[in-house]
């Protein structure tokens, strides 16, 4: 019960993260999926100023460009998932893994009190805080553990 409480109460500022990939709202999506490309990176936050007012993921590309014909000149903001739902970092883990399993989010934006972007939570960061958190189970998991749904990568 100890380790579930450590989930509902840490913070999501005690997860490792990466600084997030933010570019300028009007930014060409080309130029944005040239930066994604070469910082390997999942998704980008859309910023005016300090404050965030869109994301941009590998989903948003391959839901609204990929196989259209779409003018990569066009701004991301034409692509981007606008008015993401945000976390701040005084947020709690069990909170990001309620929004993020009951609206299907892989990334969130993380603002401070005054909403200017302040990070990117991305599932792999709450995956390796539980990993850590659960050590046990994860090493001793079956490798060939059955599941209910296929998950598409």
């Amino acid at each position: 019960m100890m380790r579930e409480q450590t989930v509902i109460q840490t913070k999501i500022r005690h997860l490792k993260m990466n600084a997030p990939l933010c570019v300028d709202a009007g930014t060409k999506c080309e130029d944005v999926l040239n930066r994604m490309k070469e910082e390997r990176r999942s998704c980008v936050l859309v910023c005016q100023g300090s404050k965030c007012i869109g994301i941009f993921t590998e989903r948003d590309f391959l839901n609204r460009i990929l196989g259209k014909k779409v003018d990569l000149q066009r701004p991301v903001d034409d692509f981007m998932s606008k008015e993401p739902r945000v976390l701040t970092l005084d947020d709690t883990v069990g909170q990001a893994i309620r929004i993020m399993q009951e609206h299907g989010y892989r990334n969130v934006a993380l603002v401070d009190q005054q909403g200017n972007c302040s990070g990117l939570l991305q599932i792999r960061n709450v995956i390796d805080f539980l990993a850590e958190l659960f050590p046990e189970e994860v090493l001793n998991a079956s490798p060939r553990q059955q599941f209910q749904d296929t998950d598409g990568a």
